[in-house]
Formats: C-alpha cells, sequence, structure tokens
C-alpha cells in the first residue's frame, strides 16, 4: 500500500520529463485555437484554450497521457495563453470536454487547499524555487474531491523572467484513501497496543530501542523517554539471562513464555513470561517482545512453597509427637501388664514365703525339744506331716509363680522387642489373656477363645499381642463402662462375654474376630474409632489412640485389614483378615479401614 504513492510519483516524473522535452522541441510549432487570459487572482494560471498542434507530437502525447491516466497543462505566461490535455476534464468526471472558463480550474480548488496552492505557485513563478510539486483536491463533477498530485517547472528568459510554465497532474485519490486507511490502521494499532496489558517492544539485537508501549514503562518502573535512553541489557535482574534468550532465539526462532526477572530503579525484582519474534521496521531488522507480568503468580507460588514446607515440617512434628504418644500408650500397656502380673505375682509368692517360715519355725522348735531330751515320737511325726504339707504348698505356689513370670515374660518380650517367629495362635492368644487376669479380674466379663490348636502363624506376635490388649481393654472401658466405675469400688461391676474367635481364611490368611455383647458404637462415631486422639472418654483418661494403634498394627507390621461392625445396645464385632506369614517389610502407606 505504501509503495503506490511512490509508483504514481514516478510515473509523474516520467511523464513530466517526457513532457518537457515535447513542448521545448516544438514550442514554436504550437498554435492556440482560443487564447485565454492568464487568471488575475493566480498569477501564471491560464484559461484553457484549444491549441493547434503538430499531429505526430499530438498523437505522441495523447498515447503517453492515456497510458497514464495523467494531464498535463502547458501556460505561455507573456501571451497569457494555456494548454490544457483532453484527460484533464475526464479525470475530474466530464466525459466531453466541457466550457473552461478563465476560473475554471480556481473554482474547483477545495477551500482549505486554495491560499497554500495559490502561494506556492507565485513562490515558484517568483523565482523562489526551482521546481514545484504539491498536491491539493479538485471538486469532481459527480460530487465529492479528487487529490491531485500536481509536479511541474517555469522556463524563464535570460533575464531569469518566466516565460512559460507546464506540468502534469496526476489522480492520487486512491493512493491518499490507502494512505488514510494504512494510518487509521496504525492508528487503531498504536492505540491497542498502548491499551494493552502486555508489555510490546521492539529492540535491537546490540540492546538499543526502537520500540515501546505504556505498559512497558509501567512494568518497568520507568517513563517512557527513560526507558528508550536505557540499554536493554541494564534491565535484566542478570545480564545473561538476555544472552541465553538471544542464544535460544538464534537456536529456535520464535518461542514463547520464557520466565525472566527484570529489576526495577527501586530494587525490586518483576517476574515476566517473555515471548520472542523478529520483524522489520522501518528498514531495519530488530526483535519483536513481549512481557506479561508473573510478579504476583510467583509471589504466591513462593507462599505456597513456603506454606507447603512448613506444612510439611508441622506434619512431621505432627506424626513424631505422634509415634511419641503411641509408643507411650504401648509402654503404659505394658507398665499395667506389669502391674497386674507383679500383683498377681504376689499371692503365690506370699504363700510360699508363709510356708517357708512355718517350716523354719518348726524345724526351730524341733530341735530346741531335741536338744532337751523333750522330743517325743509323736511330735516328729506332727512335724514330718506339717513338713510335707508345706512342702506341697510351697512347691504348687512356686509353679504358679513360674508359669505367671514365663507367660508374663513371653508376651513383654513379644511386645517390646517386635521380633518374628513361628508360634501357635491359640496357645498365644490363652497366655496373652493369662496376662490379663489382674485387669479382666476386677470385671464380671467371661472371656470366650475359640481357636483351632494347630493353627500357626509365621508373623509378630507381639504385634498381634498389642491388637487384643487394646481390644480387651477398649471393650472394657467402652462397651461395658468399667471406666465409669473405676471409683465406684462398692458399685456392682458389669457382666458380658468377649468372645474371640480365629480360625482359617483360605490357605493364606487367618481370620479373627473379636466380639462383645456390649452397648456398641453410636452410629455417628463409628468411621471416627480408628481415627488419632478421637475418643468419648476425654476427661476420663481416654487418649484416643487404642484403636488407632490397633489399626496401624494390623495394615502395618502384620500386613492385614481391619474393619468394625457396631449394633446400639447388643455389641460390636472387629475383624482382622491377617496373612498367616507377615510380609517381610511394612507397607509405605496404610489402608483405610473399611466399616461394616
Amino acid at each position: 500500500m505504501a509503495a503506490e504513492p511512490v509508483m504514481v510519483a514516478l510515473a509523474a516524473v516520467c511523464v513530466g520529463g517526457l513532457l518537457g522535452v515535447l513542448l521545448g522541441r516544438y514550442a514554436g510549432l504550437r498554435a492556440y485555437r482560443r487564447p485565454a487570459v492568464l487568471s488575475p487572482s493566480a498569477p501564471g494560471i491560464a484559461v484553457p484554450v484549444h491549441a493547434m498542434q503538430e499531429p505526430e507530437i499530438g498523437e505522441r502525447l495523447e498515447m503517453a497521457l492515456e497510458a497514464t491516466g495523467a494531464a498535463v497543462w502547458d501556460a505561455d505566461l507573456v501571451a497569457g495563453t494555456c494548454w490544457w490535455s483532453d484527460t484533464f476534464p475526464r479525470m475530474l468526471g466530464h466525459r466531453t470536454r466541457p466550457a473552461m472558463p478563465p476560473d475554471f480550474w480556481e473554482r474547483r480548488l477545495h477551500p482549505d487547499d486554495r491560499d497554500r496552492v495559490l502561494a506556492h505557485i507565485a513562490s515558484h513563478l517568483a523565482g523562489e524555487t526551482s521546481a514545484y510539486a504539491y498536491s491539493y483536491r479538485l471538486r469532481h463533477e459527480g460530487g465529492g474531491w479528487v487529490w491531485i498530485a500536481a509536479k511541474g517547472r517555469a522556463i524563464r528568459d535570460e533575464t531569469g523572467r518566466a516565460v512559460r510554465y507546464a506540468g502534469i497532474m496526476t489522480d492520487i485519490t486512491e493512493a491518499r484513501r490507502q494512505e488514510e486507511r494504512l494510518r487509521a490502521s496504525e492508528e487503531r494499532l498504536l492505540k491497542i497496543m498502548e491499551a494493552a496489558p502486555i508489555a510490546v517492544n521492539v529492540t535491537t539485537r546490540d540492546g538499543r530501542w526502537l520500540f515501546c508501549n505504556a505498559q512497558s514503562a509501567r512494568l518497568l518502573g520507568r517513563d517512557r523517554a527513560e526507558l528508550m535512553r536505557t540499554p536493554v541489557t541494564e534491565l535484566y535482574a542478570d545480564s545473561a539471562d538476555r544472552k541465553a534468550l538471544i542464544a535460544r532465539f538464534d537456536d529456535e526462532g520464535a518461542f514463547r513464555n520464557a520466565e525472566i526477572r527484570f529489576r526495577r530503579p527501586d530494587g525490586s525484582v518483576v517476574w515476566v513470561l517473555s515471548s520472542w519474534n523478529s520483524i522489520e521496521l522501518d528498514g531495519e531488522s530488530a526483535l519483536l517482545t513481549w512481557l506479561y507480568d508473573i510478579t504476583d503468580r510467583k509471589a504466591a507460588e513462593s507462599a505456597m512453597i513456603q506454606a507447603r514446607e512448613e506444612a510439611e515440617q508441622a506434619l512431621a512434628d505432627l506424626r513424631e509427637a505422634q509415634e511419641s504418644l503411641i509408643q507411650a500408650e504401648t509402654m503404659a500397656s505394658l507398665g499395667q501388664l506389669v502391674a497386674g502380673v507383679a500383683h498377681e505375682i504376689n499371692t503365690p509368692i506370699g504363700i510360699g514365703l508363709t510356708a517357708a517360715s512355718h517350716i523354719g519355725e518348726q524345724a526351730q522348735i524341733l530341735r530346741d525339744r531335741f536338744a532337751g531330751n523333750a522330743l517325743r515320737r509323736s511330735e516328729f511325726l506332727d512335724f514330718l506331716e506339717g513338713l510335707n504339707e508345706s512342702s506341697r504348698l510351697l512347691m504348687a505356689n512356686i509353679d504358679r509363680a513360674a508359669s505367671l513370670v514365663q507367660s508374663f515374660k513371653q508376651v513383654a518380650v513379644d511386645q517390646s522387642s517386635g521380633d518374628r517367629r513361628v508360634f501357635e495362635l491359640g496357645s498365644y492368644v490363652g497366655e496373652l489373656l493369662f496376662s490379663l487376669r489382674p485387669r479382666l479380674k476386677r470385671t464380671n466379663l467371661a472371656v470366650v477363645v475359640e481357636c483351632d490348636d494347630e493353627l500357626t502363624m509365621d508373623s509378630f506376635p507381639g504385634a498381634l499381642g498389642q491388637v487384643l490388649t487394646n481390644l480387651v481393654i477398649n471393650a472394657v472401658v467402652h462397651a461395658y463402662g468399667d471406666g465409669d466405675r473405676q471409683s465406684d469400688r462398692m458399685a456392682e461391676k458389669p457382666a458380658g462375654t468377649i468372645r474371640i474367635s480365629a480360625q482359617p481364611d483360605g490357605a493364606e490368611r487367618v481370620r479373627i474376630d473379636f466380639i462383645d455383647d456390649g452397648v456398641g458404637i453410636a452410629p455417628e462415631h463409628l468411621s471416627k474409632v480408628f481415627d488419632p486422639f478421637f475418643t468419648t472418654k476425654r476427661g476420663q483418661g481416654g487418649s484416643g489412640l487404642g484403636l488407632h494403634i490397633v489399626f496401624n498394627t494390623v495394615t502395618g507390621p502384620l500386613g492385614g485389614t481391619v474393619s468394625v461392625q457396631s449394633w446400639p445396645g447388643q455389641g460390636t464385632r472387629f475383624t482382622l483378615l491377617l496373612p498367616r506369614e507377615a510380609p517381610v517389610m511394612q507397607p509405605v502407606a496404610a489402608e483405610e479401614p473399611a466399616l461394616g
């Protein structure tokens, strides 16, 4: 579009040159049919007349004018006459040559162009310029205006006086329309770029500014004049970033959304998404870049990362605290077991001590009588009989104490060491319940075990013992309300039955059902029973970790699953599905408990 006015101007120059040669060569041969007087208001502008032309020159001139669509004039300033080509009235919309009075041309001048054009012509005729070229508007016969590009020069005598001048006119209306459309388009594009929320920049590879919009100035914290004076490389927070971007552009061509930092004059850093392409501006190859501000997003990402790190640290601290509480709960359970067993052992040990003391006292009496020769046969026989009875009583209670110690030792070692071994499930459950007798003696609960004596497991008996212990204590406290009555020793103790059933579940698994006939679990609490720190006995000694330990232990080292079903007022069933051979390694993540 921009090339068309140039082509028109070149055509005008060529035709003007041709016209000058033709008119100069044959000036003496022209005879004007109708002379015209120069317009007094426009010196040198003549009224059109019909001139007699040498046919050959006229034909050549006519062909040139028809080929270019231009019009020419030739004015004799001395004679006051002028000749117009036939293409001039056609340029103004006339199909035939109209009458052309003295003010024909001047009357058609646009009011806004009149003074400028007439002053331009007068200046040239006065010798102030060597040639003239100007554009103006003439009224078209059909209405509207025609843009004319005029070019010519005056011919002077030996004294320098203008005696003749000629020129060419070209219709440039369409070119002007295209220029206006292009200018309007450029203005719209400029307005769009100025209003855009994205910074648009055109720079050279060496860092010179060719263009930037208002958003660039706002984004980089400078006014536009200052920004255009600042080398581009000085704007980067790290000057190596621009070198890397240029290298990437040379390697990949146009690219989008590279995250880059710029530094503002106040020292603050702004993050942008930078997109690159190439452009040619005013004949110069340049780089076109778009910058989109993502500072807020990067700040939010940084805050999110920090919050996540803080949350992860808090979670790690919470897990550490939870592990400590679980360990404390486990040790407290073991401590209760120790206290109960110690109390239970006191009875046979006390009886044994009494029997041994009695034997010692009787032996001393017997020795004294023997020394005084007062020992009778009947007294000696009574001593032997008492000695026999005391020995029997002593042996029985020592055996009972030994059994308690052995049972406690096995359970305690299993729970504290976590060693894996092969064991018979039924006998191990029996040993575990025997160690829990001191706790169960304070209740009227009956514990029934149903398990095949030949059912064995290769697993972690200590972990299984911890699970069953927690289930028993949980039932005593929650299912039968023992925790609510511990302070009232005179109250009637709760009565009920706990049933532990173990049976094979296929060839590789064992199913253990722990069933009580207590008060059951409220429906709104059923989904929370395995959650850490959830308890309905808050403030009454409940930590909320008993069943959570059950869940973690079953799904962890034992490698199984645990589910719960409950019927308010009728009881609760915990079902453990355990592999007969525990996994070598613990699962990374525990499964969610299944609720019945």
